[in-house]
């Protein structure tokens, strides 16, 4: 027979907290059979699964990434995963490749507005606010915004 461990015991084996490993069993990602009395017993296959949703999320794969990789493998083997986790890296890459860009971008305006200073507060009066960043250039912003809060 197969050896078979608790939530609390599996996770310590993989290094997830046993609230992690309820969670992916509630959402589908990793689904443990149950005994008689409704408690999730976990195998071997089980366990490998976890360290590969452990080393994925490290990778930064989302759990939606991490649910299709797991159903190419459950479908042939590691020769049909290779390519998938490749390509994912790859997306992964070019999409930090591009947040540098942008963020090297970014850290250009906030030097340039530093070193140009601020041209006075601009205040009119007690009714207007402060107008110390009155200078800032504001053609790129929608872009960056957007950006970042993709990247959140």
């Amino acid at each position: 027979m197969c050896m078979t461990h608790t939530v609390k015991d599996t996770a310590a084996r993989v290094g997830l907290p046993s609230r992690t490993l309820r969670y992916y069993d509630r959402i589908g990602l990793v689904c443990p059979p149950r005994t008689a009395a409704g408690y999730r017993v976990y195998g071997p296959e089980d366990e490998g699964k976890l360290r590969f949703v452990r080393r994925a999320r490290t990778l930064g794969f989302s759990l939606e990434q991490i649910r299709e990789l797991i159903a190419v493998s459950e479908r042939g083997s590691c020769s049909a995963l290779v390519p998938e986790v490749e390509r994912l890296l790859d997306e992964k890459i070019a999409a930090i490749d591009a947040q540098v860009i942008e963020l090297g971008t970014f850290r250009e305006r906030l030097v340039a507005f530093r070193a140009g200073g601020a041209s006075g507060c601009g205040c009119s009066g007690h009714d207007a606010f402060c107008g110390c960043l009155g200078d800032v250039a504001l053609a790129d912003d929608t872009a960056f915004v957007e950006s970042q809060r993709q990247s959140a």
